[in-house]
């Protein structure tokens, strides 16, 4: 299951991507001595004690009491109709979601694709009437199921698409939010943490939860100072970076605020009613550090992984890693490049600025090794994404705004160009 598409696997400027659709979450470093946004976070507030968790639960809806007035459901639309996937010669692809060695998904400009031979052809599985795509929030569950959000004219609502067989048939839902993280634990229970809008070192957002598969959405968190009801335990103050629920109750937020030694990593056990800040320690050398946080991947109910930037003299990244479902995260070695990264499970992640060499973990991040390229594309990486220790696809933009994509079968080392 991945949310990475067309996302956090692939990291783009949140100034741009507001600009452009206001979809993808990314946030970019401040320099140091930046003046600090108001209100900070509270560095003293108390952190979660964590309940035991199973490994499977039952979503829980949110209560009555949790939901504002306001939130209503929107009227439902529904549209079905069936087709057969065509094959698009040389597609432009600027963003991509593999889930394995033979499946994945792609956007363009003006489609979405669908790949069933590792990239080499790609099909065109956007839904019927659709001329525009661009940068969508999204959210891939497996080959045939998948969710995208394209924004209304006023960014404030949108509508969701949902297929259950590749693209070949989608329903198309109004929903009251335009973008941000989405997520689903699984084909009936999802949540959207929606962009309200960013200013200088703040940003507000919204929690919404649904139980049908996005029929319905109830919004059980806002920190809209502006809106009745609003609450700040997930502080207005911070660019969020993304989302992530291990289960029905617990939940993830990340981002960053210009404030030396904090990790922006915030924890809900209420299903997103309600957050507080959870402490991390800083790897050594870098405990003055300000940091970029994004949003964890979990591989079983106790173990996962998520990735922070380090901004100081020498700037660097770390992977911080649990193994009791986030009740505390570790963090592993800190290597010294701020490069793009990706993950292509628990044990296996990698590193790179699109030079002529990457560096691999296959331990988490505990250790890691350097992989020399057969490819220099420094300063036009885009995203790269990996499924397994040895596959992966790399996508590269040049100042024209012209695409290529590269495929390795031996970890790095060797690429080869599937659309020049």
């Amino acid at each position: 299951m991945k949310s990475k598409l067309f996302s956090i696997s692939s990291i783009l400027s949140l100034a741009l991507l507001l600009t452009a659709c206001g979809t993808l979450w990314q946030v970019n470093p401040l320099p140091a001595g930046t003046a600090l946004p108001s209100p900070l976070p509270n560095l003293a507030s108390p952190t979660f004690t964590f309940a035991p968790m199973g490994a499977t639960e039952t979503p829980v809806p949110p209560t009555a009491t949790a939901i504002p007035p306001t939130a209503t459901a929107i009227p439902q639309t529904e549209t079905a109709t069936p087709r057969t996937l065509q094959v698009v010669a040389a597609p432009v692809i600027i963003s991509l979601d593999m889930l394995d060695e033979q499946n994945g998904w792609a956007t363009g400009a003006t489609y979405l694709l669908r790949t069933t031979d590792g990239g080499a052809t790609w099909l065109n599985a956007t839904p019927p009437g659709i001329t525009s795509v661009g940068y969508l929030t999204s959210f891939i569950m497996d080959a045939a199921t998948a969710w995208f959000v394209l924004p209304a004219p006023d960014f404030v609502t949108g509508t969701l698409y949902h297929t259950t067989d590749g693209g070949l048939n989608w329903t198309a839902r109004q929903v009251p939010f335009s973008g941000g993280s989405l997520q689903f634990l699984n084909a009936q229970a999802g949540w959207m943490l929606a962009a309200l809008g960013a200013g200088a070192g703040s940003e507000a957002v919204a929690v919404f939860q649904t139980n049908d598969a996005g029929v319905t959405w109830n919004r059980v968190f806002i920190n809209d100072p502006t809106v009745t009801g609003s609450s700040d335990s997930l502080p207005l103050s911070g660019q969020k970076s993304g989302m992530t629920f291990l289960d029905a109750r617990h939940g993830w937020v990340t981002g960053s605020v210009p404030v030396d030694g904090f990790v922006y990593l915030y924890a809900t056990q209420d299903n997103g009613v309600t957050w507080a800040s959870q402490t991390v320690s800083l790897p050594s050398g870098f405990e003055s550090a300000m940091t970029t946080a994004d949003a964890p991947h979990f591989f079983s109910a106790n173990e996962g992984i998520f990735h922070v930037y380090l901004y100081a003299d020498v700037s660097g990244s770390v992977f911080y890693r649990t193994t009791d479902g986030g009740a505390t995260w570790t963090p592993t070695f800190a290597l010294n490049s701020t490069g793009r990264y990706a993950i292509a499970d628990l044990q296996n992640a990698w590193i790179w600025d699109g030079g002529p060499a990457m560096y691999v973990s296959h331990d988490s991040g505990v250790t890691w090794s350097q992989v020399d390229t057969n490819l220099n594309v420094t300063d036009m990486l885009a995203t790269f994404d990996f499924v397994n220790s040895a596959t992966g696809w790399a996508l590269t933009a040049d100042a024209n705004s012209h695409y290529t994509l590269y495929k390795t079968t031996d970890g790095g080392a060797t690429w080869k160009v599937l659309i020049p």
